[in-house]
């Protein structure tokens, strides 16, 4: 008996996908939901489907928008990166990522986006549909409101006063181009029409609402029910301020409110505000990012006319730094047979992150150790690394200073020890990785430097007599703030050195020499598709479990990324098993492309344990649902698939795809967009 699967090419994915590693989100992102600095939600029904799907700004570069799963409280989140890619195809000159609103400024019926930043307000239109969006720039709608807000503002748009269309209330931040004062709220009334807005500054909107400090952050949404607009202040501040419109749905009247959000903490000073039936009960929770990224959630817990806003922790738990300057160290301190997470940050101390899973399936929870108020003043990169070989593990680790530094463990306790390393010293930015390179049985030392001709190789010649040698790496020109990490990225016994760069991308020299006598050949195209944002610092291990090293991607702004290895080890199918176990149909890579790309797909091991194999048929679509390619009509089994295909006959534009099942447990449907450019 067979199943029936079809593929018509439409949404996107979880994870993305290179030709050696795997990008799971999910390991560091409960929820799929990856953050950076200063993260600003914002959330709306993109594809018609009922859920709320999500745009995360942020100050570091784009826009990251997120589909919502499913109406489960909580979801799981996909990130798309092909959505708002014409928005920041030319590059980031004249785009915002600061703070997105969406709303249905032309009165379509479709969300249109809204983003605030630098450049004052941009206006993207959506000239697609209610199901599938496209966001073309509209240089019209604000061009007089943004000679007075200034470069860093946040919109929130409602009608304000009845009158059927949308009315703007614009919260000031802090800015180098000259505007009004940080921590101010204006007022833009919308005398135009629904279909054509056109914004004045009218005072009358923002009666009452003080400057509320560097930063304000305005959110409206009728919070007690009585239908008309709400108003809550984030800011560059503890608290929220939050105002109970006491007037009417034509004239509002803003009255401070100080209890209904008394719950909400005041540890974090930045909060940036929505609000979103989150659990789908019929009334709004409160959403918020601050100044680390993490978002937080209040969920509602009253009646849609009297909230009770209590924290939900962990809807969108992200396991990351409260600072900058992540690195990244791998080895199984705690002795439980998996893998745990070791730090740095630009503080100097050591953080060390506990998996709490199982050698197959990592658990990261932070937690604090004896070793945690140590510190090398600044910006740390510690090991996880048995140093003196008593059998437990020692921290080394390098810092801003440029010298190396070695803590000594003896029974839990930590001392520092200046005799190994106190000789050492880089100049700026020591990033020290440990490794036996001439199979002697001693631990040999790499040291990566601010300066790339600075980077420094010390032969252990025994007894942790460690002096320079200058040929083992000769030929290999390191880059200015290098990352190095020596391990047996392809399984062959010796170890390849991981160079991360500056600019977040992977140097990479495979060792085809052997465990005492390495040669070193250049080969980046290994780990294509792997990028962070910013000084990328590899730490890998085999996290789960099927005999190959995995990557834990640091970056600068405190995120770690995981990457599954997919290196070929054997004659032998590879097992994936281990992370997914349905159904899942992933982002085709590259993408966009010319001429060809990847699709790759995962048939869980339950539909075949009665050898029930899936019949799959794959085909591609234009946006006006015509057929242009049938890829794939077979039966297939459990496990990952991969399908290249060639799209040069077709045109550039959008494509789409979808995976259906039906039969036997249940059935299965997901979508996915693809972009060929040529």
């Amino acid at each position: 008996m067979s199943y029936y699967i079809t593929f018509l090419f439409i949404i996107f994915t979880l994870t993305s996908y290179s030709q050696n590693w795997l990008k799971v989100d999910s390991v560091f992102a409960v929820s799929g939901v990856t953050v950076k600095s200063f993260s600003a939600p914002a959330f709306a029904d993109l594809d018609n489907n009922g859920t709320h799907d999500m745009f995360l700004g942020n100050i570091t570069d784009v826009v990251d928008f997120f589909w919502n799963n499913s109406t489960d409280f909580p979801s799981t989140f996909s990130k798309d990166t092909s959505l708002l890619w014409n928005i920041y195809s030319g590059g980031l000159i004249n785009t915002n990522s600061d703070y997105p609103a969406l709303v249905d400024l032309d009165i379509d019926g479709d969300f249109d986006l809204v983003i605030g930043g630098y450049y004052g307000l941009l206006y993207y239109e959506n000239v697609g549909t209610t199901t599938q969006p496209e966001f073309v720039k509209n240089d019209t709608v604000f061009t007089i409101v943004n000679t007075l807000i200034g470069g860093d503002p946040k919109p929130a748009l409602a009608d304000l006063d009845g009158d059927g269309d949308y009315d703007l209330l614009v919260g000031i931040g802090e800015s180098f181009v000259p505007g009004p004062d940080p921590g101010l709220t204006l007022g833009f009334r919308n005398i135009g029409t629904a279909e054509l807005p056109q914004f004045e500054l009218d005072a009358a909107l923002v009666a009452g609402i003080p400057d509320v400090g560097l930063n304000s952050y305005p959110a409206l949404a009728d919070v007690d029910g009585d239908g008309d607009y709400d108003l809550l202040l984030g800011r560059d501040g503890a608290a929220l301020f939050y105002y109970k419109n006491t007037g009417t749905i034509n004239s509002p009247v803003w009255t401070r409110d100080h209890s209904t959000f008394a719950s909400v903490e005041t540890q974090t000073y930045w909060k940036n505000p929505t609000f979103v039936d989150l659990d789908y009960d019929g009334d709004l929770d409160l959403v918020y990012g601050q100044s680390t990224g993490i978002l937080y959630v209040y969920r509602n817990n009253g009646t849609p006319t009297n909230p009770l806003f209590q924290l939900y922790p962990d809807y969108f738990k992200v396991i990351k730094l409260d600072g900058s300057g992540g690195t990244a160290s791998l080895a199984d301190f705690d002795g439980d047979g998996d893998y745990d997470l070791l730090s740095g940050m630009w503080d100097g101390k050591f953080y060390y992150f506990r998996n709490d899973g199982t050698n197959k399936k990592p658990v990261f929870n932070r937690v604090n150790m004896p070793f945690s108020s140590l510190t090398v003043n600044s910006y740390s990169s510690p090991l996880f690394v048995d140093i003196d070989g008593d059998g437990d593990y020692d921290i080394v680790s390098g810092a801003l200073n440029g010298q190396v530094y070695s803590y000594i463990n003896n029974n839990g306790s930590f001392t520092l020890d200046n005799s190994i390393f106190g000789f050492i010293d880089v100049g700026w930015m020591s990033i020290p990785t440990l490794a036996d390179l001439d199979g002697d049985g001693d631990l040999d030392l790499l040291v990566g430097a601010e300066a790339g001709s600075e980077y420094r190789y010390y032969e252990n010649t025994g007894s942790n007599v460690f002096v320079q040698n200058n040929t083992v790496f000769a030929g290999i020109v390191f880059p200015g703030y290098s990352r190095p990490t020596l391990a047996d990225v392809d399984n062959d016994g010796d170890y390849d050195l991981i160079i991360g760069r500056s600019n977040g991308a992977i140097i990479y020299y495979r060792n085809d020499g052997d465990e005492t006598s390495p040669i070193w050949v250049r080969a980046d195209s290994e780990f294509d598709g792997v990028k962070v944002k910013q000084n990328a610092h590899a730490g890998l291990a085999d996290l789960d479990g099927d005999g190959r090293p995995d990557m834990v991607l640091a970056e600068y702004d405190g995120n770690f990324t995981f990457y599954k290895n997919l290196f070929a080890i054997s004659s032998t199918e590879p097992d994936h098993n281990h992370l997914v176990s349905g159904f899942e149909l992933y982002q085709n890579y590259p993408n966009p492309f010319n001429p060809s790309t990847t699709i790759n797909y995962h048939i869980p091991s339950a539909i075949s344990t009665e050898g029930r194999n899936l019949r799959v048929l794959l085909k591609v679509f234009d946006v006006l649902g015509n057929e242009v390619a049938n890829l794939l009509d077979e039966v297939k089994p459990a496990g990952y698939h991969s399908i290249e295909f060639n799209a040069a006959e077709l045109s550039s534009g959008v494509y789409f795809y979808q995976l259906s099942a039906t039969g036997g447990t249940g059935s299965f449907i997901e979508t996915k967009k693809m972009i060929v450019i040529k």
